[in-house]
């Protein structure tokens, strides 16, 4: 039975509205720090990086990320092992560390600069 009131009418069991599309309901923001912190973690799991610089030395830039939009741009501070073939190694972490901070942001990695600051350490070599 259905209750009427001057004014108002009451139905039994509606529904609720449905809610707006995800993206009409806000925005996500990234922080830039974030990033940075989640290409480090990812440059640390190639096998070929021994240490991710999140901060630099007074002559040296830090590890940084930059999010504008739906886009980031990167800056990697690494040490290396000594000796590996730098060029393929580099070419590895590149392509890793884009691949993980796209998957886990969702942002387009525009832009990876990746500096060697040092070269030591062993790399155990697998055979």
């Amino acid at each position: 039975m259905t209750a009427v009131t001057p004014g108002r009418v009451t139905v039994p069991a509606q529904r609720p509205a449905p809610l707006p599309a995800p993206e009409r309901r806000g925005r996500t923001e990234i922080a830039d720090r974030a990033v940075a912190k989640i290409a480090c973690c990812a440059a640390k799991e190639v096998p070929e990086v021994r240490d991710v610089r999140v901060g630099g030395s007074p002559w040296t830039r830090p590890s940084t990320a930059r999010v504008r939009d739906d886009r980031a741009t990167l800056r990697l501070n690494v040490s290396m092992a000594y000796p590996i073939p730098l060029h393929a190694a580099v070419t590895r972490l590149r392509d890793h560390v884009i691949r993980r901070v796209e998957l886990q942001t969702g942002l387009e990695v525009r832009r990876l600069d990746i500096v060697v600051t040092e070269l030591g350490g062993d790399l155990a070599w697998g055979g």
